[in-house]
């Protein structure tokens, strides 16, 4: 069984994920490419398990329309450490403004009850979320190298979310939202 069933994550404008996507052509060149997650560069929001998948998606859709699109900072990196294993995550870390802690625990108004093992981490519940886009999942003894290929990508500075899309795992698209207003309008 799936660690989760469904997920929910904020996606970049077009010119972040070209950030990102050179971000990845690099790490793959240099022989990371199986650390690289599947699917887009996104910022993840929320996993679910056994949730209705039509309840989420209505969920999304009317966050979205009453929630404009914004900019993040991206000013950092950061390491979820392994749990027990050979492996850590390498994220970007959105600078956490009120703005950005708000929308994100906003998100979670409805539907947090079916965070589950994996998606409690994300859940309003947990009150401590590591709100991050994943880089890659890499060895131990590989991050040195992947984070020294990181801190010399474009990735950092600011970056528009422009909508929001549903997922199943692992990483199918159900579902894309535009949230409703330009990110020029209202910075985070």
């Amino acid at each position: 069984m799936a660690d989760f069933d469904y997920g929910v994550v904020a996606r970049f404008d077009g010119a972040a994920d070209g950030r990102f996507a050179a971000l990845r052509d690099a790490l793959t060149a240099a022989g990371y490419g199986k650390a690289i997650p599947e699917g887009p560069p996104h910022v993840s929001l929320a996993t679910y398990e056994g949730v209705d998948v039509g309840e989420l998606c209505r969920w999304t859709e009317e966050f979205a329309a009453k929630n404009q699109a914004f900019t993040v900072r991206i000013p950092a990196l950061g390491v979820f450490p392994p749990g027990g294993g050979d492996t850590a995550v390498l994220y970007a870390a959105p600078a956490a403004s009120e703005n950005l802690i708000d929308f994100y625990y906003a998100f979670h108004e409805k539907l947090d009850e079916y965070c589950g093992r994996l998606g409690w981490l994300y859940s309003a519940r947990f009150g401590f979320p590591a709100i991050h886009a994943t880089v890659g999942i890499f060895d131990v003894a590989d991050l040195p190298g992947a984070t020294q290929i990181a801190l010399s990508a474009p990735i950092f500075g600011e970056a528009a979310v422009t909508a929001l899309e549903v997922y199943a795992h692992p990483m199918e698209l159900i579902r894309r939202f535009e949230l409703n207003r330009a990110a020029e309008e209202a910075t985070i």
